[in-house]
């Protein structure tokens, strides 16, 4: 699979459960949002898919960063991590086109677009 589509399913994956998160969370409901358990069960079922359409290997790297961290992906920006702002080595700025981790918080990382 092309990494283009993969870092594409990630970003995805990583909005989906955002949104999922944010629906857990008890201002939701207060400043006007209504949740059906439908919705919130189709929504789940749309990350199940995601999640399959990833190699498994990254899946699972995608998954135990998801349950140590908040954000499981972080942006790269001016060549600093925006997960742990550490600063990223020269060597992997040059490999933009792969999926990379960072070395420091070990979070996926990818390039955002200018």
């Amino acid at each position: 699979m092309a990494s283009e589509v993969v870092e594409m399913h990630l970003k995805l994956l990583f909005d989906l459960d955002n949104l999922l998160s944010d629906m857990d969370e008890p201002h939701y409901k207060e400043i006007g949002f209504k949740i059906e358990d439908e919705e919130k069960l189709s929504l789940s079922r749309a990350r199940q898919d995601l999640l399959g359409k990833l190699p498994p290997e990254i899946a699972g790297i995608y998954e135990r960063l998801r349950k140590r961290y908040q954000k499981a992906i972080a942006p790269v920006d001016n060549g600093f991590c925006f997960g742990c702002f550490q600063q990223l080595p020269t060597e992997l700025l040059t490999r933009i086109k792969e999926i990379n981790t960072c070395p420091n918080c070990g979070r996926i990382l990818y390039w955002r677009r200018k």
